[in-house]
């Protein structure tokens, strides 16, 4: 049975940024993303993100996030949420600058 590759993980991913001189939201800001933008796609799905760090890091995302994508190296196709769901998880998101 052959044993699926591991995501890296989230701890290890600031860890390799942080070597490399920058933090998560420095890494954002020079990507032109929103700064929770590459904080979210540590732990879910999010191209622009996922991107952003893999690039830094001189990885494809594949290497980091093995679990998000097929064998045959094409992105999983993410389930949508439905209001039901959103309305019943409770995740953090980036405070909105002008609704503070």
């Amino acid at each position: 049975m052959k044993k699926r590759a591991r995501n890296w993980h989230p701890e290890d991913i600031k860890a390799a940024i942080r070597k490399k001189d920058t933090t998560l939201t420095e890494l954002a800001l020079a990507y032109g993303l929103p700064e929770c933008s590459v904080r979210y796609a540590m732990r879910h799905p999010h191209f622009d993100g996922e991107m952003a760090i893999a690039d830094y890091l001189s990885l494809s995302p594949r290497q980091i996030w093995p679990s998000r994508f097929n064998p045959d190296g094409t992105r999983r196709h993410r389930r949508l949420r439905t209001e039901r769901d959103s309305a019943n998880t409770n995740r953090s998101h980036c405070l909105n600058a002008e609704a503070a």
